[in-house]
């Protein structure tokens, strides 16, 4: 029957030394904490970049990205190639898992260190790039093409057999 309050005996002397210990108190608004080295802050656009693939807005698991495209003769080649005039992050939705950073083939689209989003409504978080923009209210989500079902045969029946 020794050991009966001996948890909470060690319990309490951790409680009572922090109780005493020097306090540490950060001033959070002017001193920010360093963020660790692979930290995801928001994502943003660098739309010179963008080729307007598409496969950040079909890799994206919550649907938070949304492109308009359009083609266009940008080098002068010729030949029209896809080129996003509107690009909408919803920060609303996004989890920050990095899918569509990871799957960008020319890694336009990236983390920043900046974390803190606010706002009063929450269409506000939606963040537009490009020149034209989106409808953060259209759910973004990619079309899925439905293959057109083949006609059942029927049986005959008795009566049309005979």
């Amino acid at each position: 029957m020794p050991q009966l309050g001996q948890g909470m005996l060690k319990g309490m002397s951790v409680t009572l030394k922090h109780l005493f210990g020097k306090k540490i108190t950060r001033q959070y608004p002017e001193y920010k904490r360093d963020l660790p080295e692979r930290s995801r802050g928001m994502l943003t656009v660098d739309m010179d970049r963008c080729i307007a693939c598409l496969q950040c807005m079909r890799v994206c698991p919550d649907h938070c990205i949304s492109i308009e495209q359009t083609k266009r003769d940008a080098d002068g080649s010729g030949k029209a190639k896809p080129y996003a005039v509107g690009f909408v992050i919803d920060d609303s939705r996004c989890m920050y898992c990095s899918l569509c950073v990871e799957v960008c083939p020319v890694n336009c689209i990236y983390h920043t260190e900046e974390f803190e989003a606010q706002a009063y409504n929450r269409l506000e978080l939606a963040r537009q790039f490009g020149e034209r923009p989106v409808d953060p209210t259209i759910d973004p989500r990619p079309t899925v093409k439905k293959k057109p079902k083949k006609a059942a045969k029927k049986a005959p029946n008795k009566d049309e057999a005979a």
